[in-house]
């Protein structure tokens, strides 16, 4: 129906000719996939000409119609995901991996409802948003996709007359008319800010209203498991954001911007909690002629009446005889005095960053005896409310509405987002040596911005809560010296003074290379025996520790470094132990295999016993907010899995294998890893043609010089060892090959295979070790996705004597790693075992096809010294990204 619809527009806006342009092309796609075998050639020797010939006017109109198509097909897809959802709502049993079959398969496994309870009780999941360079949707286009998507819902759920029908129609083709005409492509590099706007909308728009439903569906379905109540639970999910925080490589973020981001997180938050509490006050009409307030509520308004007097005299009249809406009315008036004091601030800090003012930090707008000091304040009067409420028997006649903003409070606090800020470990030391020496230091660029970063955090703190912003994270730390020195500046800027009451962040080191994961557990060790250090962390009451999925992917291959990240998980809850100690590890996932991705309840369970133990923390990058957070069902149904996921691991109730069995997997393992590495080596950082075949047979060129995100995509100057792991997989993905979530994994696999009973084993890993299992499932996924004929055309770019070198070498890895995975799952295609997945790619992989022809072509027009077309370039990127997914 949305493809229908995008066909009137296309015909109405561009004319037919266009229209029947694009429509030879995708037929020509489709006939070269599915056409008679003996046709496919033919096909997709018309399809290349026809692309190749087409009219430089109808280029972009085109990769245009390809792409919004893409946007359909998502939106269409996240809404047969919603369907699916409730229809399994009146099943009798439960949707796999929702809570209830989490509480269910917890029940069943013999955990009692009293372990159960309080597992769920003490749970915690904080979800970290970052930016993603390959992924950055104006907000116009989210909110008109938003809207699209309510018409697929009330489509579904209504049963409409037939003009409502129409009506609901010509709604949703205008909705697809204003997408076409809106233009997806930004002039300007984005700004951190349009970044912070962008992840904003997540949580405006969904997570915001969501959030409280969570602990609503816990206690929902824990009932249904055990048939008792849960009773009292803490909502167990925080949100998180590296947006407008992350220093490491991005010359954007200074400490102006991290103390904007920080300010514009809290008056968005404040903004939604003035609404929120208006509307309460406007519902919460229980007169005293009817219900009699109780005494703490009198003496609370008397409280507020004295410390508030012009409020009061505005509201008395108004309210008279209506107490929980006067005590709404001063809630509502300290959150104003609240929201205008950041408005202030972060006026007044924009001024200076524009450089109309030259006031220091300490002459910001500062006081307001009105204003909340923090939200421990806001929770403390709607906690009375909702209390209140339920002893004048009004529980049902509002509590649940304040308690549901209640919980938002104690999600979010003032903030939309709690900020987290990162740095490279370099910086720190940088910084720790101007600190401590006696004679006059280089301050370095990064040591000065760190510096100003954390005074800047701490200024946050005071103003609105140290929930404002209360972790550091080190990017490539290398030793514990590294921490101690983030340590040493946090201190010297008030935010880590030695002893228990000054300690207010939480310094976190990022092990992201392969050797930096070999010697992590020997770095945390040596951190939790330093006194000073295991001081600072007991205030903190946990030790979080970030490991990289990226980085050391890029560098040995995806088996090796998925060895050393499973020994690092294994390793750290035991020094943890051993240290008394408890252990946070925050997963820096992507969403391609290459950098972690999967799905979400599958790589929890994967994870090794212990290293999720109640805390589990993550990333979740730019482009799978769109996929997993576009609607509140979708939204609902990743956080089921994640919390289902970190339940049933701190339970350890899945099936896993026993101590020498798991000995036996993992010698097995870290062997084919090593065989893997040695192939991955050879050719990614060993022949020094690879380089050069990477530039040219991949779009990284274009990827590098377009404005797709703020950050830079390299971290300093120099080849491919200083290049992102985003940009190096995205590259990849772009040509179809997708080689860095396979390339040395089917080397591995066969190294280990030939020997006697290798495959027999390989089998029974497969079944038994739920961290094998994953694997294989993500790199079968990949291996689906990827179009190696098409990746054949992208090589035709690189030099002949580059790609007579390497495209042969890596035709030769693919087509190894293919026999292997279908011998190991034993089956005859890839995905068998997944039809839903396999249909979703067939069916998007032929339209994804003009677009890296006409990317191809463009690449080779411009080499040639053709006029640069960027903008087209820039729409085949993200086109093709759109139709891929998982692209970094």
């Amino acid at each position: 129906m949305l493809g229908h619809l995008l066909g009137e527009v296309l015909r109405e806006q561009e004319g037919q000719a266009l229209f029947d342009q694009e429509e030879r092309i995708r037929l020509l796609s489709i006939r070269r996939r599915r056409g008679p075998h003996e046709g496919r050639a033919q096909a997709a020797a018309e399809l290349a000409e026809a692309l190749a010939t087409l009219p430089a006017e109808q280029v972009e109109p085109i990769i245009r119609a390809f792409t919004v198509y893409f946007r359909l097909v998502n939106l269409a897809e996240q809404h047969h995901r919603i369907r699916r959802a409730r229809a399994h709502a009146t099943d009798a049993e439960p949707q796999r991996g929702s809570l209830e079959a989490t509480f269910l398969a917890l029940r069943r496994a013999g955990v009692s409802a009293q372990r159960a309870r309080e597992a769920a009780q003490s749970l915690e999941v904080t979800l970290t948003v970052t930016a993603h360079p390959t992924e950055a949707s104006r907000r116009t286009v989210l909110a008109k996709l938003f809207r699209l998507a309510e018409y697929l819902e009330q489509r579904d759920r209504c049963a409409l007359t037939p003009v409502e029908q129409e009506r609901a129609l010509a709604a949703a083709r205008e909705e697809i008319t204003a997408l076409w005409q809106t233009d997806e492509i930004r002039h300007e590099r984005p700004s951190v800010g349009d970044e912070v706007k962008n992840v904003a909308w997540y949580i405006e728009e969904i997570l915001w209203d969501l959030l409280p439903d969570v602990s609503d569906q816990l206690e929902r379905a824990f009932a249904h498991a055990y048939n008792e109540p849960l009773g009292a639970l803490p909502n167990p999910v925080r949100i998180h954001s590296w947006v407008g925080g992350d220093m490491d490589g991005n010359p954007r973020v200074t400490p102006e911007v991290l103390e904007d981001a920080i300010l514009a997180y809290r008056v968005r938050g404040l903004r939604l909690l003035v609404r929120a509490a208006a509307r309460l006050g406007d519902a919460l009409s229980q007169s005293s002629r009817h219900v009699t307030p109780p005494p703490s509520l009198l003496a609370s308004l008397d409280e507020d009446a004295r410390r508030l007097p012009d409020v009061a005299a505005t509201w008395a009249p108004r309210t008279e005889g209506e107490p929980w809406r006067r005590k709404l009315r001063f809630v509502q008036a300290r959150l104003e005095a609240t929201l205008a004091l950041g408005e202030a601030r972060r006026a007044f800090l924009r001024r200076r960053m524009d450089g109309h003012g030259s006031e220091s930090p300490a002459a910001t707008p500062t006081g307001n005896e009105a204003a909340y000091s923090a939200p421990e304040e806001l929770t403390k009067d709607l906690a009375l409310v909702a209390d209140t409420l339920v002893a004048a028997g009004c529980a049902r006649s509002g509590a649940e509405e304040v308690r549901a903003l209640l919980a938002r409070v104690r999600v979010f606090g003032f903030s939309i987002a709690e900020l987290e800020a990162r740095a490279p470990a370099e910086d720190a030391r940088a910084a720790a040596r101007t600190l401590s020496s006696s004679t006059t230091v280089e301050v370095t660029s990064g040591a000065a911005r760190l510096l100003g970063a954390l005074d800047a955090i701490a200024r946050a703190q005071r103003e609105g809560g140290e929930r404002a912003c209360r972790t550091l994270i080190l990017s490539m730390t290398q030793g514990p010296d590294d921490v101690l020195a983030a340590l040493a500046c946090a201190r010297a800027v008030g935010l880590g003074i030695k002893g228990t009451a000054g300690a207010h962040i939480d310094i976190v080191p990022l092990f992201e290379s392969h050797d930096a994961l070999n010697a992590s557990a020997d770095i945390v060790r040596a951190l939790l025996d330093h006194p000073e250090y295991r001081e600072h962390v007991k205030a903190r009451g946990a030790q979080e520790v970030m490991i990289g999925y990226s980085d050391s992917s890029k560098e040995v291959g995806l088996l090796a470094a998925a060895a050393a990240l499973r020994r690092t998980q294994e390793a750290l809850p035991e020094i943890a132990r051993e240290a008394g100690i408890a252990l946070r590890i925050f997963h820096g996932r992507g969403e391609s295999v290459a950098r972690g991705g999967g799905p979400a309840q599958q790589a929890i369970l994967a994870l090794p016993p212990g290293a999720v133990a109640g805390r589990y923390k993550a990333t979740e990058q730019g482009e799978a907010l769109d996929h997993k957070y576009a609607r509140p069902q979708l939204a609902l149904r990743t956080l089921e899995l994640v919390l289902g996921g970190a339940l049933l691991h701190t339970l350890d109730v899945q099936p896993r294998p026993g101590d020498a069995q798991h000995a036996r997997y993992a010698a097995a393992f870290d062997e084919m890893a090593e065989g893997g590495r040695r192939a991955y080596r050879a050719l990614v950082w060993e022949d020094p043609r690879f380089e050069r075949f990477f530039a040219t047979a991949t779009p990284l060129d274009a990827i590098t010089r377009l404005n797709i995100g703020s950050r830079p995509s390299k971290r300093a100057s120099g080849g491919m060892e200083s290049l992102r792991a985003i940009p190096w997989v995205f590259s990849w993905t772009q040509n179809r090959a997708i080689l860095p979530a396979w390339y040395g994994v089917g080397s591995g696999l066969a190294s280990f295979g030939k020997k006697p009973g290798g495959v027999a084993q390989l089998r029974e890993m497969a079944a038994s070790w739920p961290f094998f299992s994953a694997l294989l499932s993500s790199v079968e996924m990949v291996l689906a996705k990827s179009e190696i004929s098409i990746f054949a055309r992208y090589a035709e770019l690189a030099p002949a004597d580059v790609r007579d070198a390497i495209a042969p070498r890596i035709l030769e890895e693919h087509a190894l790693t293919r026999r292997w995975i279908k011998r190991i799952l034993d089956v005859s295609k890839l995905l068998d075992g997944n039809p839903t997945l396999k249909r979703s790619i067939a069916l998007r992989n032929p339209y994804v096809d003009p677009l890296s022809y006409l990317q191809i072509e463009l690449l080779r027009s411009e080499r040639a010294g053709a006029d640069v077309r960027d903008r087209e370039l820039l729409l085949t990127l993200n086109g093709i990204a759109a139709g891929m997914r998982n692209t970094g």
